[in-house]
Order: structure tokens, then sequence, then C-alpha cells
């Protein structure tokens, strides 16, 4: 077939040479965003939507903006649906130093002068007042009422774990086999007993700890202000003269919140429970 004169004319044509700057500037932007949303999948975007939920509950506790960097790998959605109907939450906790002085919007029970005191004294860490500054997975369960140490936290996922290591002896005998009641701080930093929890809740045992006593009072304060409405215990990660003695705090007796305590860390008490925290990787 014959071609046309001036085929090659339009056979060479490029539309984009005619394109102003600003135009190829919209289509980059707007190529971009596409490509965006194409990798953000409904898991990023759960994931932004936590972000943003963290960033403004932290600025109704502390009255500022706070950086709420991503979320670490090691949490997936499918770890983080999983987490959810065990009854735990992610939240995101600053590096701040709560001071005894410092007046924060949603810091409405601090500690008692006598944690300070501690600090002061170094009998207590002398960081045991600065939230790490790391996401952490939180048990938002209530905290029970002492009912003659048969009380157990509700709906329990760490009842059978605690059940079949007292039925092993690796923590001591009690009747009520599945409570988080009865069991040493000692015990709770047994290896194989880390292990097991950890396992349970399908988290790195790396970061599995108790909470320390000022990321129990913030959380407290800006989520979980029933924590201080009962007559139990709860064991802490912090250490009272070196070791000799660990703190325990939310007995509403003395200040619920505001409350802190310790015990002989082989004590096995019946007003005395624990609950499990995450600190995942600050990278």
């Amino acid at each position: 077939m014959e071609r046309f004169p001036g085929y090659k004319i339009y056979e060479e044509y490029n539309p984009d040479q005619y394109k102003t700057s600003v135009q190829k500037k919209v289509e980059r932007v707007l190529g971009e965003a596409q490509k965006e949303r194409g990798r953000m999948g409904p898991e990023t975007m759960e994931f932004r939507e936590l972000r943003g939920r963290e960033a403004e509950s932290l600025r109704n506790f502390f009255g500022y903006d706070v950086e709420v960097p991503p979320l670490p790998a090691e949490i997936t959605m499918e770890r983080y649906e999983k987490w959810k109907e065990m009854g735990f939450e992610l939240h995101y906790l600053p590096a701040e130093e709560m001071k005894k002085d410092r007046e924060l919007p949603g810091w409405k029970k601090k500690p008692r002068d006598l944690f300070y005191e501690n600090i002061k004294d170094k009998k207590v860490d002398a960081d045991a007042a600065t939230l790490p500054g790391a996401w952490i997975l939180a048990d938002t369960r209530e905290k029970p009422k002492y009912q003659h140490a048969e009380q157990m936290y509700q709906d329990d996922v760490l009842a059978k774990t605690l059940e079949e290591l007292r039925k092993k002896k690796v923590i001591g005998a009690f009747e009520v086999e599945g409570s988080r009641f009865r069991i040493s701080w000692d015990e709770l930093h047994k290896p194989e007993v880390k292990k097991a929890i950890a396992e349970a809740l399908d988290v790195p045992e790396k970061y599995l700890r108790l909470p320390r006593a000022i990321e129990w009072n913030y959380l407290g304060n800006a989520y979980h202000p029933s924590w201080g409405d009962t007559d139990t215990w709860e064991w802490f990660e912090d250490s009272l003269g070196e070791g000799q003695r660990r703190l325990a705090v939310g007995y509403s007796g003395i200040g619920g919140l505001s409350s802190v305590g310790w015990g002989d860390p082989g004590a096995r008490l019946g007003d005395l429970g624990f609950r499990p925290q995450v600190v995942f990787s600050r990278e």
C-alpha cells in the first residue's frame, strides 16, 4: 500500500514534546500517587490509621504533637488481628521523661512521691520515670478484685499456659491452676516461663517482659483508668534496692494508678498478679 505524503511526519509524532513543564510535573505526581496506592494494601492503611489515633492520644495527654514512627516489621497484619482478639492493644510510648513536676493535660494520677524519692535516693534505676520510645503491646484486661485469692483475669488467654506450667511444676502449685496470682517475680522470669508466654502470645521472646511502673501509669491514665479501681497488685519489671525487691503497683487502697509498693521477688501472694508486655525493637 502506497503511503500518503507526510506519513513519516505523523509516524514520528511524539505528543510529550508539546506538553508544558507544568503538565509533565502534574502527570508525574499523579503517576507516583497511583503507584503508591497500588502498594498501599489494607494492612498499610490500617496501620496508618493506628498511627493517627496514637498521635491524637499523645497530643491529648502531653498537650503537644508527638511524632509517631512506623510500626516495626515484627508487627504483621495477621498478628495484629490475632492480638486484638486476645484483648491486647498496640501503643506507642515516646521517649519522654515523666518528671514529678511536669504538668500534662492527661496526667491526672501521677505515681506517689515515694516512687520519685526512691529514684532520687538511687534505690530505683535512674531512668525508671522515662518512657521507652518504642511501640509496645499491652494487655487491656481489667485488674480483678480480690476474692480470697480465687480471682481471675477475664477471658484470660494465658490460663491454659499457666495451667500447663503448674502441672509441670515450673511454677508453684495453686488450686486455681490457670490463675495469674500466686506466681513470684522470679518464676515469671524463668526462661521456660517466658518462652511459654511468648509462644501463647505469638511474640518474639526477647521483647517480652513485665511493664515498668511508669509505663503502666501512663497507659492507665491515657487509656485504662479503671486499672487502679481494684484491691489487687501487679508485678512490675522495676528493681528496688539492686534487685532485693521488685515494684508492685495498682492497689486501690493507696492511690490506685498512683500507688507504688514492692515485694520480695520470690513471694507468691494471692493478691499479686501480673500482665505481660511486649516492647518492640526501636529500629
